[in-house]
């Protein structure tokens, strides 16, 4: 049986730390482990267990999978996408969509409310409700889950991050998270499978270290559509173009209304390139001229990612390393002009 830690150790490269130590192996682990479970991070939302139960209640009567499609839960996320949201998505192409997926197993009950996406990620509000017994309010939980295209011609298998929401009633046995899933390949209106693998329990000790106390490991498989997005704007920069600091080309630069992604064209072996690469200047330049710099760390939880990968994605052939810098705001990528890595500026057409 594999652990939380053993999980992520086959499905994430160990990231740096956000401050000025250089931690071991296993300290960027654990920072990793926060990052993916969303310690840092935990807006408010509202509880709605009338739609628990109804949601529990349509998976009995119409069996795994069943779907009704309807407004996305805008109120339940306004910490996320801030107060005026909705509206601020529409106008991006971004409406999402309601879910009534519910499946229960082993004690576990889970819901997928909705899904909204950017053109990269689906961002899905969840509940996990567990049986009497089973909740401990003092455990921080968390999902480990993939995204997968079920078109056999083409098929595509991404990770699904999760991060804990605040929960205004730790007394009811019902925890609200946020999954994150990266859907590189796929677009608007493709059939899409999400299967949850594992729930995890963890204890948070007060150096910000965590050990699993609790986990659940079965397998629930949700089907839905992806929602109605705008493609991400890919640009493609010159093959001479390469980041001052470690010499690693620049390959390509994606913007969404949620996030910019820096894409070099290598995956380097040496740890102290990624973590160089990792924390590299990002800022903003707008049509009014204006400039924003982007956070150089991981001090929210979520807003700064890396990865690298050995086997290409469907917008770059070959092995690269990613640089994911997440918005605390919806933002339109249409006021962007450029891109600035480490001072080496890119514009965008």
């Amino acid at each position: 049986m594999k652990t939380w830690f053993e999980w992520m150790e086959e499905y994430y490269l160990p990231q740096p730390q956000p401050n000025d130590s250089q931690p071991g192996e296993s300290e960027r682990i654990l920072a990793l482990v926060r990052q993916k479970a969303g310690l840092n991070s935990r807006p408010r939302r509202p509880r709605r267990l009338w739609a628990l139960a109804a949601a529990a209640a349509l998976a009995v009567c119409l069996g795994t999978g069943a779907l009704a499609s309807g407004v996305f839960p805008w109120q339940s996320m306004k910490a996320f996408f801030g107060t005026d949201g909705q509206q601020q998505a529409a106008s991006l192409g971004m409406s999402g969509e309601g879910l009534s997926l519910s499946q229960t197993k082993a004690g576990i009950t889970v819901t997928l409310e909705g899904v909204v996406d950017d053109g990269s990620m689906a961002y899905i509000p969840a509940q996990i409700t567990f049986e009497e017994g089973q909740y401990d309010p003092s455990l921080s939980y968390s999902v480990f889950a993939v995204l997968e295209s079920p078109n056999p011609v083409d098929r595509r298998t991404n990770g699904v991050g999760c991060r804990s929401l605040e929960d205004p009633d730790p007394t009811d046995n019902t925890v609200p998270l946020l999954l994150t899933a990266s859907h590189e390949g796929l677009q608007t209106g493709d059939s899409v499978q999400l299967e949850i693998l594992s729930i995890f329990g963890n204890t948070v000790a007060a150096d910000g270290s965590t050990e699993t106390t609790w986990n659940w490991e079965e397998s629930m498989r949700f089907s839905f559509t992806l929602p109605e997005s705008q493609p991400a704007v890919t640009v493609q920069v010159p093959a001479d173009t390469v980041e001052p600091q470690t010499g690693t080309p620049i390959a390509q630069v994606r913007l969404t209304p949620m996030r910019v992604e820096v894409i070099f064209g290598e995956h380097p072996e040496d740890s102290q390139v990624r973590d160089s690469l990792s924390r590299v200047s990002l800022a903003l330049t707008f049509t009014d001229g204006t400039t924003r710099t982007l956070p150089e760390g991981w001090e929210k939880g979520g807003e700064r990612s890396a990865e690298g990968s050995g086997t290409g994605s469907s917008t770059f052939d070959g092995p690269y390393y990613k640089v994911t810098c997440e918005f605390d705001a919806l933002l339109d990528p249409s006021s962007v002009t450029a891109v600035t890595v480490n001072g080496i500026q890119i514009p965008i057409p």
